[in-house]
Protein backbone atom coordinates (compact mmCIF):
# COMPACT_ATOMS: atom_id res chain seq x y z
CA UNK A 1 0.00 0.00 0.00
CA UNK A 2 2.78 2.42 0.86
CA UNK A 3 4.25 1.86 -2.60
CA UNK A 4 1.20 3.49 -4.24
CA UNK A 5 1.32 6.34 -1.71
CA UNK A 6 4.99 7.00 -2.50
CA UNK A 7 4.16 6.90 -6.21
CA UNK A 8 1.61 9.69 -5.71
CA UNK A 9 4.17 11.71 -3.76
CA UNK A 10 6.86 11.14 -6.39
CA UNK A 11 4.69 12.15 -9.34
CA UNK A 12 2.81 15.13 -7.91
CA UNK A 13 5.37 17.78 -8.95
CA UNK A 14 5.30 16.61 -12.57
CA UNK A 15 1.50 16.56 -12.57
CA UNK A 16 1.43 20.10 -11.19
CA UNK A 17 3.94 21.26 -13.79
CA UNK A 18 1.80 19.82 -16.56
CA UNK A 19 -1.38 21.42 -15.23
CA UNK A 20 0.09 24.89 -14.85
CA UNK A 21 2.04 24.86 -18.12
CA UNK A 22 -0.82 26.35 -20.12
CA UNK A 23 -1.80 29.00 -17.55
CA UNK A 24 -0.95 32.65 -17.97
CA UNK A 25 0.47 34.62 -15.06
CA UNK A 26 -2.92 36.27 -14.63
CA UNK A 27 -4.68 32.90 -14.50
CA UNK A 28 -2.21 31.70 -11.86
CA UNK A 29 -2.58 34.70 -9.55
CA UNK A 30 -6.35 35.17 -9.81
CA UNK A 31 -8.41 33.36 -7.17
CA UNK A 32 -11.44 31.55 -8.63
CA UNK A 33 -13.75 33.21 -6.07
CA UNK A 34 -13.50 35.45 -3.01
CA UNK A 35 -11.88 33.61 -0.13
CA UNK A 36 -10.48 30.87 -2.38
CA UNK A 37 -6.80 30.33 -3.11
CA UNK A 38 -5.26 31.01 -6.51
CA UNK A 39 -2.92 28.53 -8.21
CA UNK A 40 -0.08 30.76 -7.02
CA UNK A 41 -1.18 30.36 -3.40
CA UNK A 42 -1.73 26.61 -3.72
CA UNK A 43 1.80 26.11 -5.05
CA UNK A 44 3.28 28.33 -2.31
CA UNK A 45 1.37 26.31 0.29
CA UNK A 46 2.60 22.99 -1.10
CA UNK A 47 6.22 24.16 -1.03
CA UNK A 48 5.79 25.50 2.51
CA UNK A 49 3.97 22.52 3.99
CA UNK A 50 6.43 20.08 2.41
CA UNK A 51 9.07 20.91 4.97
CA UNK A 52 7.23 22.43 7.91
CA UNK A 53 4.03 20.43 7.92
CA UNK A 54 4.97 17.04 6.55
CA UNK A 55 8.68 16.20 6.73
CA UNK A 56 9.12 17.87 10.11
CA UNK A 57 6.29 15.84 11.62
CA UNK A 58 7.57 12.53 10.24
CA UNK A 59 11.08 13.36 11.47
CA UNK A 60 9.75 14.22 14.93
CA UNK A 61 7.98 10.86 15.17
CA UNK A 62 11.13 9.03 14.08
CA UNK A 63 13.44 10.91 16.44
CA UNK A 64 11.27 11.32 19.54
CA UNK A 65 9.01 9.13 21.62
CA UNK A 66 5.34 10.14 21.04
CA UNK A 67 6.04 13.79 20.21
CA UNK A 68 3.32 16.42 20.22
CA UNK A 69 2.75 17.52 16.62
CA UNK A 70 1.63 21.11 16.25
CA UNK A 71 -1.31 21.99 14.06
CA UNK A 72 -0.48 23.74 10.79
CA UNK A 73 -2.63 26.84 10.37
CA UNK A 74 -2.49 27.14 6.59
CA UNK A 75 -4.49 30.36 6.46
CA UNK A 76 -2.22 32.07 8.97
CA UNK A 77 0.87 30.80 7.11
CA UNK A 78 -0.56 32.08 3.83
CA UNK A 79 -0.78 35.58 5.30
CA UNK A 80 2.48 35.41 7.25
CA UNK A 81 4.54 34.16 4.30
CA UNK A 82 2.51 36.19 1.78
CA UNK A 83 1.69 33.24 -0.48
CA UNK A 84 -0.05 35.70 -2.83
CA UNK A 85 3.28 37.42 -3.63
CA UNK A 86 5.41 34.35 -4.27
CA UNK A 87 6.41 33.34 -7.78
CA UNK A 88 4.42 30.18 -8.62
CA UNK A 89 7.21 28.71 -10.76
CA UNK A 90 9.71 29.16 -7.93
CA UNK A 91 7.29 27.58 -5.49
CA UNK A 92 6.91 24.58 -7.78
CA UNK A 93 10.69 24.35 -8.25
CA UNK A 94 11.15 24.39 -4.47
CA UNK A 95 8.51 21.71 -4.01
CA UNK A 96 10.11 19.57 -6.74
CA UNK A 97 13.55 19.68 -5.12
CA UNK A 98 12.21 19.05 -1.62
CA UNK A 99 9.94 16.26 -2.82
CA UNK A 100 12.71 14.40 -4.60
CA UNK A 101 14.73 14.40 -1.37
CA UNK A 102 11.73 13.50 0.78
CA UNK A 103 10.59 10.58 -1.37
CA UNK A 104 14.11 9.16 -1.35
CA UNK A 105 14.16 9.49 2.45
CA UNK A 106 10.68 7.96 2.86
CA UNK A 107 11.56 4.97 0.65
CA UNK A 108 14.28 4.02 3.13
CA UNK A 109 11.97 3.79 6.12
CA UNK A 110 11.64 0.35 7.70
CA UNK A 111 8.32 -1.23 8.75
CA UNK A 112 9.00 -0.56 12.44
CA UNK A 113 9.56 3.13 11.70
CA UNK A 114 6.22 3.35 9.88
CA UNK A 115 4.49 2.21 13.07
CA UNK A 116 6.01 4.96 15.22
CA UNK A 117 3.56 7.60 16.32
CA UNK A 118 2.98 11.06 17.67
CA UNK A 119 0.08 13.06 19.05
CA UNK A 120 -1.33 15.67 16.73
CA UNK A 121 -2.71 18.66 18.64
CA UNK A 122 -6.03 18.51 16.80
CA UNK A 123 -6.70 14.87 15.90
CA UNK A 124 -4.73 12.90 18.49
CA UNK A 125 -2.54 9.86 17.90
CA UNK A 126 -1.25 9.27 14.35
CA UNK A 127 1.41 6.95 12.96
CA UNK A 128 4.18 7.71 10.51
CA UNK A 129 2.44 5.56 7.91
CA UNK A 130 -0.86 7.41 8.41
CA UNK A 131 0.87 10.77 8.03
CA UNK A 132 2.66 9.69 4.86
CA UNK A 133 -0.67 8.50 3.47
CA UNK A 134 -2.28 11.82 4.43
CA UNK A 135 0.60 13.59 2.66
CA UNK A 136 -0.42 11.92 -0.61
CA UNK A 137 -4.11 12.56 0.09
CA UNK A 138 -3.24 16.23 0.67
CA UNK A 139 -1.37 16.35 -2.65
CA UNK A 140 -4.35 14.95 -4.53
CA UNK A 141 -6.69 17.44 -2.88
CA UNK A 142 -4.57 20.38 -4.03
CA UNK A 143 -4.12 18.89 -7.50
CA UNK A 144 -7.91 18.64 -7.69
CA UNK A 145 -8.12 22.24 -6.47
CA UNK A 146 -5.91 23.42 -9.34
CA UNK A 147 -8.00 21.42 -11.82
CA UNK A 148 -11.14 23.07 -10.42
CA UNK A 149 -9.56 26.53 -10.84
CA UNK A 150 -8.86 25.68 -14.48
CA UNK A 151 -12.40 24.38 -14.88
CA UNK A 152 -13.89 27.56 -13.41
CA UNK A 153 -11.85 29.60 -15.90
CA UNK A 154 -13.38 27.66 -18.81
CA UNK A 155 -16.95 27.82 -17.57
CA UNK A 156 -17.83 31.34 -18.85
CA UNK A 157 -16.60 30.35 -22.32
CA UNK A 158 -18.86 27.34 -22.88
CA UNK A 159 -21.96 29.39 -23.70
CA UNK A 160 -25.33 27.70 -23.43
CA UNK A 161 -23.65 24.42 -22.48
CA UNK A 162 -23.45 25.89 -18.96
CA UNK A 163 -27.00 24.58 -18.55
CA UNK A 164 -25.48 21.12 -18.03
CA UNK A 165 -23.20 22.19 -15.18
CA UNK A 166 -23.45 23.69 -11.74
CA UNK A 167 -20.30 25.13 -10.22
CA UNK A 168 -19.98 25.08 -6.45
Amino acid sequence: MLKSVLEILATTPQKLKLEISSLSRREMVTPPAPGKWSVQQVLAHLADVEEFGMRARVAAMLEQENPTLASFDQDARAVELMYNTLDPHRSLASLTIQRRTNVSWLQKLRPAQLKRSGVHQTVGKISVEELITEWAFHDLGHLKQILEIKRYALYPRIGNMRAFYELR
